[in-house]
């Protein structure tokens, strides 16, 4: 599925798997509403969202994708609620290159990599989600990575719950970090 140049839509209750790239391509403010799809076993990325694509994502299973299960860069700003992102074989959601996003209450869960990436200028909101048995960590924010943090419950990830490294500057508030197998 590719929505592009202010295009906009309602799309529900579609099956979307085994694409040799993403499964759902959102770009230059394109605004979509995407619910209850079943986005899987991609070659590349589940959802990616770039050059200003929009968007509202509510409700849809996005797992077993080769990279990230959500991905968000240059300038894009989707909203995303109550999905679940897991099993992917890279991280569950990659924002990065000033991307943005609001990412409400979703459950991200058994990724090889860190349930959340956030770098390079990207300034998401990660908000009420439970982040859980990653392979590595919960939140890794790094190259100047920014975000708001906060309200996530975040348990039970191989590496830190939260890490943050190199220059980033996020706010990280009223999170429950725990059980994990690595530091808090």
């Amino acid at each position: 599925l590719y929505v592009t140049d202010y295009a906009h839509g309602t799309y529900e209750d579609n099956e979307i798997s085994r694409n040799a790239l993403a499964g759902i391509w959102v770009k230059n403010f394109a605004n979509p509403i995407m619910r209850r799809n079943s986005i899987h076993h991609g070659r590349d990325v589940g959802i990616f969202t770039f050059d200003n694509g929009l968007g509202y994502f509510e409700a849809n299973d996005i797992h077993n994708n080769r990279i990230a299960g959500f991905e968000v860069k240059a300038g894009a700003n989707p909203t995303v609620v109550h999905c679940e992102i897991h099993h992917g074989q890279t991280g569950g959601i990659y924002v990065h290159e000033n991307g943005q996003g609001q990412f409400i209450e979703n459950k991200i869960h058994s990724n090889n990599f860190a349930g959340v990436w956030i770098t390079s200028n990207s300034n998401p909101t990660i908000r009420r989600n439970e982040i859980f048995n990653g392979h590595q960590g919960g939140v890794y924010i790094f190259g100047e990575g920014r975000g708001l943090i906060e309200h996530n419950n975040i348990y039970g990830n191989a590496l830190a719950g939260i890490q943050i490294r190199t220059n980033s500057d996020p706010i990280v508030r009223h999170n429950k970090i725990h059980h994990g197998q690595h530091g808090g």
